[in-house]
């Protein structure tokens, strides 16, 4: 109870969450410096009968960008490449902490969606990709239900 009163928040926190709170997450430098692969941020929602996906891709080029949608998911790879040269062997690094590898991302989609309306944007390092929501069949026909005595 004491320690409430000097750290009342820490209680609420997953060990998880007091990492990320110091800067040192998962998903920081910290734990990736052996890791080849890094991964693109993304926004997946829905709005007036479309799914949208956005995805953070700074520095690639979008022609480096391979992207496939599905009924139920869109596939997504490209490959950041490093932009050193033989000029950056002399250099001393204190620090190198941007990322250069491939990007491969799975995202299901929350309904099914309808392929052939997808459309891909990419602008200041954004990609959108817009998808219609497969309509359902609407139609329908009352049936009269006879009985037999």
């Amino acid at each position: 109870m004491r320690n409430e009163k000097f750290f009342p928040a820490v209680r609420f926190m997953d060990p998880e969450s007091i990492f990320e709170n110091l800067g040192w997450g998962l998903s920081a430098p910290f734990f990736e410096d052996n890791l080849q692969t890094f991964s693109a941020k993304t926004d997946l929602y829905r709005k007036d009968g479309k799914i949208f996906v956005e995805a953070e891709l700074p520095g690639i080029n979008p022609d480096d960008v391979d992207l496939h949608v599905y009924s139920d998911r869109l596939t997504l790879s490209a490959e950041k490449k490093s932009e050193f040269n033989e000029d950056d062997k002399n250099k001393s690094y204190h620090r190198s902490e941007r990322r250069y590898g491939k990007i491969e991302r799975v995202i299901g989609f929350p309904v099914e969606a309808d392929p052939d309306s997808a459309k891909a944007n990419f602008k200041n390092g954004v990609l959108t990709i817009e998808v219609n929501e497969k309509s359902e069949d609407k139609a329908h026909k009352k049936v009269a239900i006879t009985s037999e005595a």
